[in-house]
């Protein structure tokens, strides 16, 4: 049970009915002023105190606070983040490393929009690896917590280079790969851009504060 909406569902269905449960979570939702069906853990740790106002038509407040309590221990990550490697060969690679990009920023509490953002950037850097490299590459997300998190991104190939960066960057070159758009882009998206290039590869570093 890996879905945030189920997991509340499971939660809120221990002490409610499930008609009860659906809206209880359903109202908080719409309180939160979330849009789509989709929730994040993220979403979830904002939404509690509609949720806590939605329990409390339904159970007395020491049962509230045991749902709570709950909550925590569902939702909330037993300690930070880790890093992670994701080696990058296959378009599969590429989906897998947007998607754990997203679950760090969640785990960090960022807002969905920016989780987004930070997302976008690596499936962006990770398909230029997957397109313009024979043998792949890397891409290192590193989180850091905190008052202040931010998502360090690393992409890093043995290519053969990029021999036009500099008319790339300035937003001048346009491929019909969409390489150019591609690397400016992340750029664009991200606080801190550092990317360096030659015959033995191609090495990325992308800083979003969370």
């Amino acid at each position: 049970m890996n879905d945030p909406r189920s997991k509340a569902l499971a939660v809120l269905g221990r002490h409610l009915s499930a008609i009860n449960a659906q809206n209880v979570l359903s109202r908080a939702v719409r309180d939160a002023r979330l849009v789509g069906t989709v929730l994040t853990l993220a979403d979830l740790r904002r939404m509690q105190p509609q949720i806590e106002r939605g329990l409390r038509l339904f159970l007395p407040a020491a049962t509230v606070a045991t749902v709570l309590a709950e909550f925590d221990r569902a939702f909330v990550p037993a300690g930070p983040p880790r890093a992670q490697v994701f080696p990058i060969k296959a378009e599969s690679d590429v989906s897998e490393a947007r998607l754990a990009a997203r679950g760090l920023c969640e785990q960090l509490g960022a807002r969905r929009v920016v989780a987004q953002k930070a997302s976008t950037v690596v499936s962006e850097l990770a398909r230029n690896i997957f397109m313009y490299t024979a043998s792949g590459g890397t891409i290192e997300l590193v989180p850091t917590a905190g008052p202040r998190p931010k998502l360090l991104i690393k992409a890093y190939d043995e290519g053969p280079g990029i021999p036009n960066l500099d008319e790339i960057m300035a937003g001048r070159y346009r491929s019909r790969t969409g390489l150019g758009a591609g690397l400016l882009g992340a750029k664009r998206l991200v606080e801190r851009f550092e990317i360096t290039t030659g015959a033995t590869g191609t090495r990325i570093s992308a800083e979003v504060d969370l």
